[in-house]
């Protein structure tokens, strides 16, 4: 542990170093950073502080982790414990204190995006969160399920997605309550949408749509969030009914199928997220899984097959498996396989190398988090009026030199 002294005079050094070098390249140096060495820098010189604060580089640093695939982390849910794993080393799981800890129960990640994660308790308790700045908010509470219209039974399922709307910089989480009729054939949607810059629900036309699973949470991708889902309950005329993809624009707040591939349809498929592209999972039970994305959203003929995981004789089946994200040099695909293993693909030799992991619950759900200095706060969150105050201060703060006092 260093000094009060000892730490005042690495400041210093820091300081005289960084003040013969052009502010551009101190920009571009700090952008570089992860969040916990940002924050220490936050205290080096007022105008650092202010530049870090900014949602000028809030989102150049956004950016630029995105783009490189630097200061990503896996977050690993077990019960009611969360671990982080540092992406570029895959060494420890390291627990993690969430906002949620004093609750034993078991708890659920809702979604990620741009570096803030939601989680949920059994009480439904919601926390918006960045661990990275160690910031959260908890949601406003919502009434209990409303009396539901004669003959449609009590809720079957809650799901919910987590997104940014970019139009209106504002981040939502989608909730969606289904019923299903006692006749099994009618059904009821319930929307609702959080709004983070309002902090209110609001409640949205419902979904015309059944989930065809009931404890998988929304993937984002292109703006909106997707699930996979029916149109109908049960299947018609003895067929089983056909698997879809549904998806809600967070901008315009509605519903929307997405075409799907040319492919074989007697599969399972689920819905993924990988280098910025919508995925589809297809299984085919005792012959392996495909993995599409969709280069261009909502054009159907833009679907290409990326890879596919062949079942191999004598060894245990995959009973699920989920793309996470790509090698930084693009040969490998780092894979959950059965809520049990985490695995690298290798795209050219189509074999798979088990990731060992020290303290690597036995049972976990995976999630891609980014380090950012992304705020839940909505105070800090600028309209367009004060962003040009904020502008205006970062192209003085150029044209100064930003000068250091020593």
């Amino acid at each position: 542990m260093k000094s009060a002294d000892e730490e005042d005079a690495e400041r210093r050094q820091i300081q005289a170093f960084l003040a013969e070098l052009p502010p551009e390249v101190i920009i571009n140096i700090l952008s570089r950073l992860r969040v916990g060495r940002l924050l220490y820098f936050r205290s080096v010189a007022k105008p650092w502080r202010s530049l870090i604060d900014s949602s000028y580089f809030r989102n150049l640093h956004l950016l630029h982790s995105t783009h490189t695939k630097s200061n990503l982390n896996l977050i690993l849910r077990k019960e009611s414990d969360l671990y982080c794993v540092d992406f570029d080393s895959l060494n420890d799981a390291v627990e993690l204190t969430h906002p949620l800890m004093c609750y034993s129960n078991r708890i659920r990640v809702l979604g990620s995006c741009n570096g803030l994660l939601c989680i949920c308790n059994v009480a439904e308790d919601i926390a918006l969160w960045s661990p990275w700045i160690r910031k959260y908010r908890i949601l406003p509470s919502l009434p209990s399920d409303r009396k539901r219209d004669k003959g449609m039974c009590l809720c079957g399922a809650r799901v919910y997605g987590l997104g940014y709307d970019a139009v209106h910089d504002d981040y939502k989480l989608v909730r969606i309550s289904q019923f299903i009729g006692w006749d099994t054939a009618s059904f009821e949607g319930e929307v609702k949408v959080y709004s983070l810059r309002l902090n209110e629900w609001r409640r949205m036309d419902n979904m015309p749509y059944v989930l065809c699973y009931t404890r998988k949470m929304g993937i984002l991708a292109s703006g909106c969030v997707h699930w996979v889902v029916t149109r109908t309950p049960e299947p018609e005329m003895d067929r089983p009914a056909t698997e879809m993809v549904a998806g809600f624009d967070l901008v315009k707040e509605k519903f929307g199928e997405v075409p799907m591939p040319e492919m074989d349809r007697k599969c399972q498929i689920d819905v993924g997220y990988l280098e910025g592209w919508l995925c589809i999972v297809a299984k085919y039970e005792g012959v392996g899984v495909d993995v599409w994305s969709m280069k261009q959203y909502g054009v159907k003929e833009s679907w290409c097959k990326l890879f596919t995981v062949k079942q191999v004789q004598g060894v245990r089946r995959p009973k699920s498996i989920r793309p996470l994200v790509y090698s930084k040099n693009g040969r490998q695909v780092l894979l959950e396989q059965n809520h049990e293993d985490l695995v690298w693909f290798d795209l050219e030799s189509q074999m798979v190398k088990s990731v060992k992991i020290r303290g690597l619950p036995d049972l976990f759900e995976a999630t891609v988090c980014a380090e950012t200095l992304v705020s839940v706060d909505p105070s800090k969150r600028e309209d367009k009026e004060k962003e040009g105050k904020k502008n205006k201060k970062r192209d003085d703060f150029l044209a100064e030199g930003f000068k250091l006092v020593l």
